[in-house]
């Protein structure tokens, strides 16, 4: 009998670790395709395995290259501890790689268990030449990524009533990369006189803060969501002298605001799994900072 309960706890481990360890099914961000795509690679897209964190939520660490069709992942709230938000991941990678699980399902897979429902957005990425020059023209890179956000959102909107989210809380968060789009996004949705409503209700930035290095030039800054800003006093990559006005003001003048500066956890940290102490808590601050704003 005790052998039999122990094989049965085993077998349940297992079972637990390979559902932990699924990412779920990615959806084509445009069903209909992309009419003249501008990201068009020479080779197909490529998955490259990376070292995966034991602590990983996803049990999966994969960096994806070549993107020309971007797609999303849906992970939603349970019907029991659905806080009914929603948040567009955007995962890091320089534009031209996309680390989907470090920077995208780890954190939605958390988040979605404590009520909040997220998508997972793989954007169209870039490529560089031998010189580590970028091969597609920045400025036809932008519009494509641009809109694949944009698309992201508006396709978190068309799922809100599925999904049990109200259509005007759904915000976006972004990984350094992802930071820079979301930051951009951010700003350029204050600017759109489209009909249709894609500006996101609020706004994670995580280890990312040139885009609002010059924030105050922003005639309207009022106009932006709030913002949840996160990064590392030794990140190298977004040295704090210059990055730290721009944030700053963002915490002191756009409501509901906040800015978390880390003592360690350099650039990448993710969720912080072995990063620190202090740093492996953004993610609580975030959910937190979720519920302030929508008073939960």
């Amino acid at each position: 009998m005790k052998k039999t309960a122990l094989l049965f706890s085993i077998l349940l481990l297992l079972n637990c670790t390979y559902l932990l360890a699924q990412t779920n099914p990615e959806t084509p961000l445009y069903p209909n395709g992309i009419e003249k795509n501008p990201i068009s690679h020479p080779n197909p897209e490529t998955v490259v395995d990376s070292v995966i964190n034991p602590l990983s939520l996803s049990h999966k660490n994969r960096v994806i290259s070549n993107i020309s069709i971007p797609t999303y992942q849906l992970f939603p709230a349970s019907e029991t501890n659905n806080k009914h938000i929603g948040v567009v991941i955007l995962p890091g990678g320089g534009f031209t790689t996309n680390w989907v699980d470090k920077e995208g399902t780890d954190l939605a897979i958390w988040l979605s268990g404590q009520g909040i429902n997220c998508m997972v957005v793989k954007y169209r990425t870039n490529r560089k030449d031998q010189k580590g020059e970028m091969i597609i023209p920045m400025d036809d890179y932008k519009g494509a990524v641009y809109q694949d956000v944009r698309a992201g959102i508006l396709k978190m909107k068309e799922l809100a009533k599925s999904l049990k989210i109200d259509s005007d809380k759904i915000g976006i968060l972004g990984f350094s990369a992802g930071g820079w789009l979301s930051g951009n996004i951010a700003i350029k949705s204050t600017e759109s006189k489209e009909p249709v409503n894609w500006k996101p209700a609020f706004v994670g930035l995580i280890y990312y803060g040139n885009t609002l290095s010059n924030i105050k030039k922003i005639d309207n800054l009022a106009a932006l969501p709030p913002v949840f800003m996160a990064i590392a006093r030794d990140d190298k990559k977004m040295p704090m002298k210059e990055i730290i006005p721009g944030l700053a003001a963002v915490a002191a003048e756009v409501n509901h605001s906040e800015l978390h500066i880390y003592s360690q956890g350099d650039h990448g940290f993710g969720l912080g799994y072995d990063k620190g102490h202090s740093v492996s808590q953004w993610k609580d601050s975030f959910y937190s900072w979720l519920l302030d704003i929508y008073n939960k």
